[in-house]
């Protein structure tokens, strides 16, 4: 990966930053209400080392669909996951397109000798109309410049590919079940309670599926109504639901989700993803995937990028776990070995409760670990962050240091692209100054 240094004058980098914000403006990239700045240079990724990372992550989402299906069938690996017996019903309930993870994003950090995956959101995902929109805003004021340097280059489009996704699914539901009475073209309700901070990206998906002819809606829980044949939402029949809202979210929602529940389970409606790629979700699939009992499960090519790829991982808990080879007692290494790991809450977002060791003290550290062991959370191998030198948009003669993240998208099994982001914090956050990246391909 290559951060450019930015080669035009300081007041055409203010007028094309301020012409890229008002694009961005316009095309709603936003999440809530506060629309998104993106950083003036790219990341510059050889073809190489976007196939190296796709192959990548293709390669791990093909380990965590191995291990999902061995915790569907493990009543001991269920337990640990900490799910109501209802919510489990639904998760134990096949997708009906033959896989547990449609759709899904990493968190990951290009480091020296390669690259690291340290979180999974399975979700559904976000960001893809914002990180489609900003490169379109991007290109088109800095792309077209020749000071830039990037007429050759390049970028992902995410967003067809999530619609191919919903509809390749749709289709062998449909080939699964033919006598659901599901009609050929499906008509999509885009699903999460009301008022998300991520609605903009909903709109911009629905808009997609209109421009391809396919019928499409912003649902609700509260709107659904399912009569035993058909699911509707305000008296619109719904075929294919494309499942935003969180899996939290949804156990905690099971009584006004009835609806959808019951249509699901008859088969009377393709929901992706199906509940099941909530296994995947929480964090403590890395952890699975370096269980030796698990990791003997894996094909050996498999076995091998885990390895490579997703740093060590366990859940937080006493007990003993192997890590670099040796056993060790998790809490009291943990505890005396600060610097080395970072804590994660098993389900959350946007970064609340991650405690970074190395960024805290040892008192911080230790009421951190208390505090943990009586939730669920994880313990995971600090992976070193990479920084690079950027030009604040508002003056952009000013360079600052900012931590850089590259989040590859793989939708249907596929690698699709990146979300690129930078913040002024180890910690990516809104609320640390989080900017958009564009990620371009030379």
């Amino acid at each position: 990966m290559r951060i450019p240094r930015l080669c035009v004058t300081p007041t055409q980098a203010r007028e094309d930053a301020a012409r890229v914000r008002a694009l961005l403006g316009q095309r709603n990239i936003k999440y809530g209400r506060w629309t998104y700045t993106c950083e003036l240079v790219p990341a510059l990724l050889s073809l190489e080392e976007r196939a190296t990372i796709g192959a990548a992550a293709e390669a791990i989402i093909q380990a965590a669909e191995l291990v999902t299906e061995y915790v569907v069938q493990d009543p001991a690996w269920q337990r640990r996951l900490g799910f109501a017996d209802e919510f489990w019903s639904l998760v134990k309930c096949a997708s009906g397109y033959g896989m547990n993870i449609p759709c899904a994003r990493f968190d990951g950090v290009v480091t020296p000798d390669g690259f690291r995956f340290i979180e999974l959101n399975t979700d559904g995902c976000s960001g893809m109309s914002n990180v489609d929109g900003m490169h379109a805003a991007y290109m088109e004021v800095c792309g077209r410049e020749s000071t830039y340097g990037l007429q050759s280059a390049w970028y992902d489009e995410i967003v067809p590919r999530v619609l191919d996704t919903l509809l390749r699914c749709y289709e062998r539901f449909r080939a699964t079940f033919a006598d659901s009475g599901l009609p050929e073209e499906p008509v999509v309700g885009i699903l999460d309670l009301p008022d998300e901070p991520t609605h903009w990206e909903f709109s911009a998906i629905r808009d997609a599926l209109i421009a391809r002819g396919i019928a499409a809606y912003v649902v609700t829980p509260a709107s659904a109504a399912f009569d035993g044949r058909r699911l509707t939402f305000d008296n619109h029949a719904v075929h294919l639901i494309y499942r935003r809202l969180l899996g939290s979210d949804y156990a905690n929602h099971l009584s006004e989700l009835k609806a959808v529940s019951g249509a699901f389970v008859a088969r009377r409606v393709c929901m992706v993803g199906a509940l099941r790629s909530q296994i995947a979700f929480t964090k403590q699939l890395f952890a699975f995937l370096h269980q030796p009992e698990l990791q003997e499960l894996l094909p050996p090519d498999l076995k091998e990028v885990v390895c490579r790829y997703v740093p060590w991982t366990a859940h937080l808990q006493a007990g003993r776990a192997q890590y670099r080879g040796e056993m060790i007692d998790v809490i009291p290494f943990v505890r005396a070995h600060r610097e080395q790991f970072v804590l994660k809450p098993c389900v959350s977002k946007l970064g609340f409760g991650i405690v970074q060791g190395r960024f805290v003290d040892q008192e911080t550290w230790h009421s951190a670990i208390e505090e943990a062991v009586r939730k669920d959370y994880v313990v995971q191998e600090f992976v070193e962050l990479p920084t690079a030198e950027f030009p604040t948009p508002d003056d952009p003669e000013t360079l600052t240091i900012r931590y850089v993240h590259l989040g590859p998208y793989v939708f249907g099994g596929s690698f699709c692209g990146f979300m690129g982001r930078t913040c002024a914090s180890p910690l990516l956050s809104l609320r640390s100054g989080e900017r958009l990246l564009p990620v371009l391909y030379q």
